[in-house]
């Protein structure tokens, strides 16, 4: 078998590799901004998250994938959820556990084998900003047939992706997947779609979108954070819900 290309998306070696560097909204974010206007694409995330969550009831027992620097696990955990994470990056799984002691976490990498939990062991399992950095296709599929079998009858799904009508690559370390390749494959796993809304319209587009470069990141993360609740645009990212028949 040949050796990987020396430029190969390595999902290990990339992810500790920016969360040693930035263990932070940075680290996990959008590679292209700084912090500080990644704190405003997390505001965004955290709309997401509590809108996907309603009709939900702690306690629950749930599952964070791609934990990175603890952001979701955080908002988990304040919501009443009994939360366990896991990351593909050692370095994030080594600071998730000395700073949040009461919590387990476990190092892996979602699609390449099972997760070592139980079957039906989880309420509630999230996905954000993980899914679409998972770029082997057959890898993705395991991954979605994982969470399945991971959630107990009834239990939701919280993943962000683009949604729309084609499969995109975008980057060497981000293929989006389209909304009817996710429904299918999910379906076929007995996850049924729920709901699908928009995510970010403004926030996380390309730096040099036509009338933002100029502006510094934190500005440009303000503008954009309020451009989202008051200038609709066609959403470039989504949030999805699929729960596990019984």
């Amino acid at each position: 078998m040949e050796d990987p290309a020396p430029d190969a998306y390595r999902p290990a070696e990339y992810w500790s590799a920016r969360l040693e560097s930035d263990f932070n909204a940075k680290g996990t974010g959008h590679i292209c901004y700084s912090e500080a206007y990644n704190r405003w694409l997390y505001r965004a995330k955290g709309r997401a998250l509590r809108r996907s969550l309603r009709g939900t009831h702690p306690p629950l027992r749930a599952l964070d994938i791609g934990s990175g620097a603890g952001w979701v696990i955080d908002r988990l955990r304040a919501w009443g959820a009994e939360v366990e994470g896991c990351d593909v990056a050692a370095v994030a799984v080594e600071r998730l556990r000395a700073d949040r002691p009461g919590t387990a976490f476990f190092v892996a990498e979602w699609g390449a084998s099972p997760l070592p939990r139980p079957d039906a062991a989880f309420d509630l399992v999230t996905l954000l900003d993980v899914a679409y950095h998972v770029v082997d296709d057959d890898r993705w599929v395991a991954g979605v047939a994982d969470v399945a079998r991971l959630l107990c009858p009834g239990g939701r799904l919280i993943v962000t992706d683009a949604f729309g009508r084609a499969d995109v690559d975008a980057e060497r370390h981000v293929r989006f997947r389209s909304r009817a390749r996710w429904e299918d494959v999910a379906r076929g796993e007995g996850l049924v779609p729920t709901a699908v809304a928009p995510y970010v319209r403004w926030l996380s587009r390309p730096p040099h979108a036509r009338g933002f470069a100029w502006m510094s990141d934190g500005f440009r993360g303000a503008v954009e954070y309020g451009l989202e609740m008051v200038a609709p645009r066609p959403a470039h990212l989504r949030c999805a819900t699929f729960v596990r028949q019984r």
